[in-house]
């Protein structure tokens, strides 16, 4: 485990799944769910899709490969690249073992930063060029998407009622939302449920799965309890989509997600290339995005 620490706090990184265990603000107080029977995860990366595939099967020039939800490399061991006081790097490679589930060269990376306000994400998806490796590797294009999934304490505070809890968006959100059906993307678009830019918490809000924010407007949010305790995240324009997850009863746990893609709707049977949300790393290219979170102390 890598800990980072700065003034806005000290976050936790494991080597496996390059994946943050623990988010605590300068004061102490830890953001993070700290897993559980419900769901055994704490901030992993989806990677090299988003969300589930149809039959857990991707499509590339003909042939298929079994890829199931959220990738792979959430499960595997990653390198560490870099590692200091405040901040650290971690790399996934491609491997024979990657390439029977996904037939591409790629190089990952995730950068974090714990600063004086809180935790900088980075992550940066590479096409490399290099000859060596895999036949596709600088050869071909990289059909890719990846997000994050942290999921946060809900409540935040012991005590404090899940209800009067809120995510407040920095715009007004009226366009509508996606649903899923068994984690795959339905046809048919559904009003949303912010009132403006404001989401109030609720256990039944995730009866029929997550809020899939496809058409999002703002690139931050707060994430408040009833004391004001809380968090802010900001997130730059390459994330397109962005998801508010919870299991509707007995997980005290809030995943705010921003994502680069997402499922594949419910009748995809494409190829990978095709999928919406698909971003395409031409050979030697970088994919980069980054989003922060940042405690707020009431």
């Amino acid at each position: 485990m890598l800990t980072l620490r700065g003034g806005g706090g000290t976050a936790e990184i494991s080597e496996q799944g390059a994946e943050p265990h623990s988010l605590r603000g300068a004061d102490g107080h830890e953001y993070l769910w700290q897993a559980g029977e419900q769901w055994r995860r704490h901030a992993p990366i989806l990677f090299p899709i988003v969300g589930r595939v149809p039959d857990d099967t991707i499509h590339v020039d003909g042939r298929s490969y079994p890829l199931t939800q959220h990738g792979f490399a959430r499960d595997l061991a990653w390198e560490v690249v870099q590692s200091g006081e405040s901040s650290a790097t971690l790399r996934l490679r491609d491997s024979d073992e990657t390439r029977e589930r996904f037939p591409f060269a790629f190089e990952l990376t995730a950068h974090y930063a714990m600063d004086e306000t809180g935790l900088a994400t980075t992550y940066e998806v590479s096409n490399p060029p290099q000859a060596g490796g895999a036949p596709t590797t600088g050869e071909v294009d990289l059909p890719v998407s990846i997000g994050s999934h942290p999921a946060f304490a809900w409540p935040l505070e012991p005590g404090a009622a899940r209800t009067e809890h809120v995510v407040v968006f920095d715009q007004p959100e009226p366009a509508p939302i996606r649903r899923l059906d068994h984690t795959l993307v339905l046809p048919q678009a559904q009003p949303t449920p912010m009132e403006g830019a404001t989401l109030r918490l609720d256990p039944a809000l995730f009866e029929p799965d997550a809020i899939v924010m496809d058409q999002v407007a703002s690139r931050g949010l707060r994430y408040l309890a009833p004391s004001g305790r809380g968090l802010r995240m900001t997130w730059d324009d390459v994330f397109d989509v962005f998801v508010v997850w919870s299991r509707p009863t007995g997980a005290d746990l809030l995943c705010l997600e921003p994502c680069v893609g997402g499922a594949a709707p419910i009748d995809f049977a494409g190829d990978l290339r095709d999928k919406p949300g698909t971003r395409i790393v031409e050979p030697g290219a970088v994919l980069r995005a980054s989003y922060r979170i940042e405690p707020i102390t009431p």
